[in-house]
């Protein structure tokens, strides 16, 4: 066997020492070094992308408002909703309407209550109850008057009766009849 030289097991023993020592050094301090700018890239990458996104919805921003607007526009010209720069004044135009048709059909209105309104579509739904009286005679123009109505009025519920008349007041007035319709009609709602 060749001897080996005491310095020279020494200068092994300190290559090996360091040889291990560097090993050691890159798996527990590089390595992660180089996982955690890895990861900062992902990121980076990441962020410049949904930044790419951002600037792409920005820039459409104009487009969308001008569409907004002509949808806005074309909403407020629909023929047939109720007019009023206000639900206020959309639900007292809808009454005037209401009274305006029921009187031209020789009836009477006892009363009328403005309902909530509600949302529908970019429409708000205006509606009225109205207690009326009408010659029985009348009712039939009276439907088709409402049914043809400009702007459109609907009739949600309808209750109509026949009040008890005595067999000499039938020969002097037509016979009349009691009535309750919930009727409503759409508002354009613009949007703010």
């Amino acid at each position: 066997m060749i001897a080996v030289p005491d310095f020279v097991k020494g200068r092994v023993a300190a290559v090996t020492a360091f040889a291990i020592t560097a090993a050691l050094f890159a798996i527990l301090v590089v390595t992660p070094v180089i996982a955690a700018f890895s990861a900062q890239g992902d990121e980076i990458a990441d962020s410049l992308q949904q930044l790419g996104f951002y600037h792409a919805e920005i820039a459409a921003r104009p487009a969308l408002e001008a569409e907004l607007r002509a949808l806005d526009q074309r909403g407020a010209s629909v023929p047939g909703v109720i007019e009023g720069d206000s639900t206020a004044l959309a639900q007292a135009q809808l009454q005037s309407q209401i009274k305006t048709i029921v009187e031209a059909n020789k009836g009477d209105i006892r009363s009328v209550q403005v309902l909530p309104v509600m949302a529908q579509g970019g429409f708000e739904v205006i509606a009225v109850e109205c207690d009326l009286t009408i010659p029985q005679s009348s009712l039939k123009d009276l439907a088709y008057a409402i049914g043809v109505h400009k702007p459109f009025l609907f009739v949600d519920e309808a209750s109509i009766s026949a009040p008890a008349s005595e067999p000499d007041d039938v020969q002097h007035r037509p016979p009349t009849l009691d009535m309750r319709w919930t009727i409503h009609g759409y508002r354009w709602v613009r949007p703010k």
